[in-house]
């Protein structure tokens, strides 16, 4: 009894065990999700700033084409100064050499700030977070795998309860056995019983009517006899009522050993079925040669009594 009830409580710890680890897991396969999907977007988001690199690239390419053609005019300007002072001599062209120099300073301003502020701030700030996302998304992966480690293999409490499992439906098995062998045990004595018991009935009524014949003819009433046979038959009652009372007892402990257990309840059924059938045979076998025997004990007795007359 104690060794069930402590193999119970300890099945219904493994499985509260089991379902707070079912529940952390689909907790952690539900932040899983959320941090692929958050991964996506921050992939996307990824793939937009590339795009903005490429672009500024691009235009950083330009600017500097631009500005080489730039500074190629502008010592293409400088070599020819002298030939154009002594040509025109023209504060226009000064002006525009101003103009372009001033332009230079500018691309060459705008091609700093881009390289030194826009691209690399923005490329570092997005792939820390991709590698944050990433790293916490592996983290997770990891937690997840151990915890379907420690789900799956079985751990030294449950390869315990599995040997007292397996021990205890050993002990059930062989407590079945016993429980067959009484149940057969039992139909063969309530057989017995019913047929001893008719018996006794059928010389009682013979011993009883012989002896009020016999008494009615000799005029004497033997009460000795009557009371000796009264005694037998009470000693007889109560020998049968405690073998019955017996195999009660035995029986109540086997229905309190099966009501604990659904799969020795369920063969039990399927067994006392069966028994039924059986006894239920046995009954339809024998009644016929029975009722024969009986008869022929009636009519001997009947000729008996007419050859006595």
């Amino acid at each position: 009894m104690e060794m069930m009830d402590a193999v119970e409580l300890e099945k219904q710890k493994h499985n509260n065990t089991r379902m707070e680890a079912l529940q952390r897991l689909a907790k952690l396969e539900t932040k899983n999700v959320d941090l692929a999907r958050s991964l996506a977007t921050a992939q996307k988001k990824l793939e937009v700033e590339i795009n903005r690199v490429a672009d500024l690239r691009q235009q950083i390419e330009r600017e500097e084409v631009a500005h080489e053609e730039l500074k190629r005019r502008i010592t293409s300007n400088h070599q020819s100064g002298t030939y154009l002072n002594q040509l025109a001599a023209s504060k226009g062209i000064e002006f525009g050499c101003e103009i372009l120099e001033a332009e230079y300073s500018v691309v060459t301003d705008k091609i700093g700030r881009r390289k030194e502020v826009g691209i690399v701030v923005r490329t570092s700030g997005v792939l820390e977070g991709v590698e944050y996302y990433l790293v916490y998304a592996r983290q997770l992966e990891a937690s997840i795998e151990s915890t379907r480690k420690e789900v799956e293999e079985p751990t030294e409490v449950e390869v315990e309860l599995k040997r007292r499992l397996g021990q205890l439906t050993d002990h059930l098995i062989q407590k079945q056995a016993q429980v067959e062998t009484l149940s057969s045990e039992k139909a063969t004595l309530s057989f017995r019983i019913e047929t001893v018991s008719r018996m006794l009935e059928e010389n009682k009524s013979l011993i009883m009517s012989n002896a009020s014949s016999s008494d009615l003819e000799s005029g004497v009433w033997g009460l000795s006899d009557s009371k000796s046979l009264e005694d037998k038959i009470r000693s007889g009652k109560r020998q049968l009522g405690s073998m019955i009372k017996q195999l009660d007892a035995i029986f109540l402990a086997g229905a309190i050993f099966l009501r604990r257990n659904a799969a020795a309840k369920a063969w039990s059924l399927v067994y006392l079925v069966c028994l039924h059938f059986w006894v239920i045979y046995i009954l339809m076998s024998h009644s016929q040669p029975s009722d024969d025997k009986r008869s022929g004990a009636v009519m001997s007795l009947e000729n008996i009594n007419k050859t006595g007359v």
